[in-house]
């Protein structure tokens, strides 16, 4: 016994010496002092996602009722955002706070050299972070014009609270270099790559292929972005578009982030918590909106009904009166408009106030029923859409139209018929219960699509133009508002409603004409939050949003 024992305590002994650390008792093993890298990657996606997603009070909202896909009564209708708004402040702050942070952290350890070999140990992650942070940083320029960059997380572990701005077209150069760094990363294929991308890789499981496709992509849009500037390449672009095959997003490489149906923990469509959730309708569907999918405006598709209607919106009325005097109804549409000065603006309307529907937010499928739309019918599980497929190809059909490779006809034509088979993609992706319809294959389609093209034959290079410009914009509706934001400021396209000019009908069922007016110009970028100004010492002064626009924007 006297043996065993003493046997028994050299194996402890031993134990504790080959573990020198084993009794640091300022350190717990289970709380890691460096984060695990396949840990970071899907919150940082998921961070990002939140704050660009389509929802109320955040900055894709303020952008979707700028280019008139929704309607508000918050401070942002009629053109008013302010430096202190709660859509400004969150969105800036949470972006550089958080998701451009994370994404620094997974930049250093994914270039870190463990093993002093001179190669970076995750090359496929710093290719990503790479990537997306560009990504990241263009949505931000888009939006704000001049904003930190080269200061702003310039050392993870001595953060400055004061950087600079820097210039944004200096920015965008910057990022073409960061985004073909990334895809130089991706392609390594000299480092160890000790880990590589699989399920925290939530959009894409780890496809190296699928991530380069999106970061030309990117670069395809940006270059878009800044034809006409000193910026531009068209060469690379020709380049990128000769080759799109295997350059190029392609079909099912959509940069769609996904959300679920569970509420606890919450991960469903924040747009969808929103308005299905909240006890008062707050994303009202711009009437400017609906009735150009309905054919009812006199300049564009009169006389055609487009078929994702039901898929778009859902009607809470269904031949029942309102909860109160509508401001806008047509037929079972209800809403209000933008810049109303009306007097049934603000009643009530949580219970008859047309929802976003299952496309955008993962909400109802209008079968004609009626109803109120809450989370006991409806999951909010549709993905955010970030970049899609069908984006790819309006940006091709744009550049052709502008005399840059490809058939723009051909292009736009592929490019519709791809945004009416994304709505089954949503729809297959959501947990509805609903009875839903294929739009893909569907006379529906077909007549629509021939109807538009018609269109697109008869008018001359303008009115071409505005029907690629157009569609796109219908195809985006809760995607990527910022993008639709800044097709407009480049192009003037879509048409969008004139508060002080057009006429307000209220509807065939409405209240008759309604008053609505701006007293703002249109805002060509966002006002700097007021908590940056406050407490950067480097900041400028406050910009004249009306006046300062992005160094693109001709």
């Amino acid at each position: 016994m006297k043996n065993k024992i003493i046997v028994l305590f050299s194996v402890i002994f031993i134990s504790l010496s080959s573990c020198s650390d084993f009794l640091d008792i300022n350190q717990d093993p289970n709380v890691p002092t460096k984060p695990e890298i396949e840990k970071l990657l899907p919150g940082i996606i998921r961070e990002v996602g939140d704050i660009f997603s389509l929802r109320f009070s955040g900055i894709n909202n303020v952008t979707a009722v700028y280019v008139h896909h929704l309607t508000t009564r918050e401070s942002i209708d009629a053109y008013q955002v302010k430096a202190g708004d709660y859509a400004i402040r969150t969105s800036w702050d949470a972006t550089y706070v958080e998701s451009l942070a994370d994404i620094e952290v997974l930049m250093s350890l994914a270039e870190a050299d463990g093993d002093g070999d001179g190669f970076k140990d995750y090359a496929a992650y710093a290719g990503i972070a790479k990537i997306f942070k560009a990504y990241v940083y263009s949505q931000l320029v888009d939006l704000w014009g001049d904003i930190p960059f080269s200061e702003a997380i310039s050392d993870i572990n001595s953060p400055n609270f004061n950087p600079v701005f820097d210039d944004d077209e200096q920015i965008y150069a910057a990022l073409f270099s960061l985004l073909e760094e990334g895809i130089a990363d991706l392609q390594d294929d000299t480092s160890n790559n000790f880990l590589l991308p699989a399920d925290d890789d939530i959009i894409y499981g780890g496809s190296i292929n699928k991530w380069i496709r999106f970061a030309n992509t990117v670069r395809l849009k940006l270059y878009n972005q800044v034809r006409g500037t000193a910026l531009w390449n068209e060469s690379v672009v020709t380049s990128l578009l000769t080759n799109k095959g295997d350059s190029l997003m392609a079909e099912g490489g959509d940069f769609w982030m996904p959300y679920g149906s569970s509420n606890a923990p919450d991960n469903r469509h924040p747009g969808f918590v929103s308005d299905y959730e909240g006890s008062q309708i707050s994303m009202y569907c711009s009437p400017w909106f609906y009735e150009i999918l309905n054919g009812e405006n006199a300049r564009i598709f009169n006389g055609i009904t487009d078929p994702r209607i039901p898929y778009y919106f859902y009607n809470q009325l269904s031949g029942d009166d309102s909860e109160a005097p509508p401001e806008y109804r047509n037929g079972d549409f209800m809403s209000i408009y933008f810049g109303s000065q009306g007097i049934n603006r603000d009643h009530s309307a949580r219970k008859s106030a047309t929802q976003v529907g299952i496309y955008p937010v993962g909400g109802r499928f209008d079968d004609g029923r009626g109803g109120s739309g809450t989370p006991d019918n409806a999951t909010g599980d549709a993905p955010h859409r970030f970049l899609s497929y069908s984006d790819c190809l309006f940006i091709q059909a744009e550049l052709a139209h502008n005399g840059v490779a490809g058939d723009p006809k051909a292009l736009l034509e592929e490019a519709i018929t791809k945004s009416f088979e994304q709505v089954d993609k949503v729809v297959a992706m959501t947990s509805t219960t609903q009875e839903v319809p294929v739009l893909k294959g569907s006379d529906e389609l077909s007549d629509y699509v021939g109807f538009v093209m018609s269109e697109y034959d008869s008018g001359d290079n303008n009115k071409k133009l505005e029907i690629i410009m157009t569609q796109k914009w219908i195809s985006m509706f809760g995607g990527n508002e910022t993008d639709c934001y800044t097709d407009y400021r480049r192009t003037g396209y879509p048409v969008l409603f004139d508060a002080n000019n057009d006429v307000a009908s209220g509807g065939p069922d409405g209240s008759g004409v309604v008053p609505t007016r701006v007293d703002r110009d249109y805002p060509l970028s966002m006002p700097y939050a007021d908590t940056e100004l406050d407490t950067n010492d480097n900041a400028p002064a406050q910009k004249n949003i009306t006046t300062d626009g992005i160094f693109w924007d001709n």
